[in-house]
């Protein structure tokens, strides 16, 4: 009798990469000469080129996606928000002196519309990268509000805030359902079943080895001083530099005192420590996301590891190393040679370390860091039931506004490469 095998895995097809980066040596060396001797224009080009590269090399199911935007969209786009960010400014400064009394809140105002200016410019510069990507023809897209995008933004964070970081990983998980939910592959819309609770394990080592010493022993402060903490607690350092601060003695041997030397300590072991797991938590974060991805039957699965997250940065912190010594060794060289010749030695340094040293960082951080992290992301991803693609139809809109991008590159909030969803 013939039956159906109980369990059969769904078809599947793994995301590909190229990872022989042929080319992207000469293109980062261009792009940062250029960048340089246009004073930091020629950039918008130069990010457009690395977006191309990456795409190009990126294949679903054998076909490589296409990134279509151009270096003048984004420039145009930045100049457009920088005419929309000057007012501002302006407005807020000029806001401060009209009425004197909200002088003193001034940067609290700034840093509250400027940060949701960022989130807004966040989504909207998602919005133009994903407008401008296609793959089989089909456009990708982006709806929903910066807007709304923005105020949970705002929402979130000032309920993390007063759970001193526990809310983050259910933030995170809730913008991602937000972003991904309103992702478009041509007339298709995906959708996320991302969870706080995927991503709340490594967020919890993460904030016990980082934060919770500290807010442990800073809660211990406030109880130990009554919920006041004195004002004198450091002072002026005798003899020191201007506002070089150490201890006030009269503390040494108290309980504050104490305390106040214990959060020192734990700060210098607890903030490296924390920097360490950084990788850890986005790698477990990009897997529980990228897992948490579909379209239609389509369904994505990541099978990434965190050492294919540390892998790169131990790569290029030992190439930053045995970099420096040599740029040491070639400028001491230099130094020597000119102090034969009676030429000043700063000249030779200055070239080194700009026209030598500065491109080669570049060069080791977009090779090393960031085509190693998209590789990893990329390779550890399967595709389940593929086929279904097939029945994907292209849409009709538009490619957009490079003003989308443009906002987030005048805040300083964007990036070149996003690496994952």
């Amino acid at each position: 009798m013939d039956s159906a095998p109980i369990g059969t895995a769904p078809p599947q097809t793994r995301v590909t990469f190229d990872d022989r980066l042929d080319g992207l040596t000469g293109l980062v060396v261009k792009g940062f000469f250029l960048s340089i001797v246009t004073f930091g224009i020629y950039r918008f080009w130069y990010v457009t080129n690395l977006r191309r590269f990456f795409w190009s090399r990126t294949a679903l199911d054998g076909s490589p996606a296409e990134y279509t935007g151009t270096g003048k969209e984004l420039f145009l786009g930045f100049l457009v928000a920088l005419a929309i960010l000057v007012p501002v400014y302006l407005g807020l400064f000029a806001l401060s002196l009209v009425v004197p009394v909200l002088a003193p809140v001034s940067v609290v105002v700034s840093f509250v519309t400027l940060f949701l200016l960022g989130q807004y410019a966040l989504y909207r510069g998602r919005r133009y990268r994903a407008m401008r990507t296609l793959w089989r023809g089909i456009r990708l897209g982006q709806v929903g509000s910066g807007f709304v995008y923005a105020a949970r933004a705002a929402g979130w964070w000032l309920l993390t805030y007063l759970t001193f970081g526990l809310a983050f990983p259910f933030m995170r998980a809730s913008q991602e359902r937000y972003r991904i939910n309103h992702t478009l592959v041509g007339t298709s819309r995906m959708s996320s079943a991302a969870s706080g609770r995927s991503v709340l394990g490594p967020w919890l080592l993460f904030y016990l080895v980082g934060l919770g010493p500290l807010i442990g022993l800073g809660l211990a402060l406030l109880v130990a001083a009554d919920f006041s903490i004195p004002s004198d607690l450091m002072v002026p350092s005798p003899g020191g530099k201007p506002g070089e601060t150490i201890l006030n003695p009269a503390y040494v041997g108290t309980r504050i005192g104490l305390i106040a030397r214990a959060i020192v300590v734990a700060a210098a072991i607890c903030i490296p420590a924390a920097l360490l797991l950084i990788p850890y938590y986005r790698a477990r974060e990009t897997r529980a996301f990228m897992s948490a991805a579909r379209l239609g039957g389509v369904r994505l699965v990541s099978t990434l590891r965190a050492r294919q997250f540390y892998r790169p940065y131990l790569v290029y912190l030992l190439s930053l190393v045995g970099l420096v010594l040599a740029l040491g060794a070639v400028g001491g060289l230099l130094v020597f040679a000119a102090q034969n010749t009676g030429v000043s030695a700063i000249h030779f340094l200055i070239v080194v370390v700009y026209l030598v040293g500065a491109p080669l960082f570049a060069v080791l951080y977009v090779r090393v860091v960031q085509a190693r992290l998209w590789a990893a992301v990329a390779s550890a991803t399967v595709v389940e039931n593929p086929e279904e693609l097939a029945a994907v139809v292209a849409s009709a809109r538009g490619p957009g506004s490079g003003l989308q991008e443009g906002l987030a590159d005048a805040l300083d909030v964007g990036g070149a490469l996003q690496i994952g969803l």
